[in-house]
């Protein structure tokens, strides 16, 4: 652990050692004993510092120099969603594929009832913006 690291985040925030101990719900002492590096704070103290600071627990810890955001910005989000879509369409694509011809056969007819369904209803959500890539191993 890097106690200076502990001590630059406090004062970098704007924080007094009193003030963050309140924040924490700790002892000025402990704030101070961590500065002077005599102790460490645990697991939750440092998921909360990492909350507060906005800095990964091995930055506080002087463990890495990386300083950026432990929060996801809106290009990271949306790429994590689009991750999530391809990895659930993925999911569909093979439990489909693992089908006997019965199955898909079931399948293919409730997908184009439940079609013309929504074009019936106007409730049909056109895709334009999905792109489908299948590889074959």
């Amino acid at each position: 652990m890097n106690p200076e690291r502990i001590k630059l985040l406090r004062k970098q925030n704007g924080y007094t050692q009193v003030e963050l101990a309140k924040k924490l719900g700790i002892g000025v002492s402990t704030v101070a004993m961590w500065e002077t590096g005599k102790r460490t704070p645990n697991y939750n103290i440092l998921c909360k510092l990492s909350d507060l600071y906005d800095r990964t627990i091995e930055y506080i810890l002087g463990n890495s120099d990386d300083d950026r955001s432990v929060k996801l910005n809106e290009n990271e989000i949306e790429q994590l969603g689009k991750w999530e879509l391809e990895n659930s369409f993925s999911d569909i694509f093979k439990m489909y594929l693992s089908l006997d011809n019965y199955g898909k056969a079931n399948v293919d007819a409730l997908i184009h009832l439940e079609r013309l369904r929504c074009i019936e209803q106007g409730t049909l959500d056109y895709k334009t913006d999905i792109k489908v890539f299948i590889q074959n191993d």
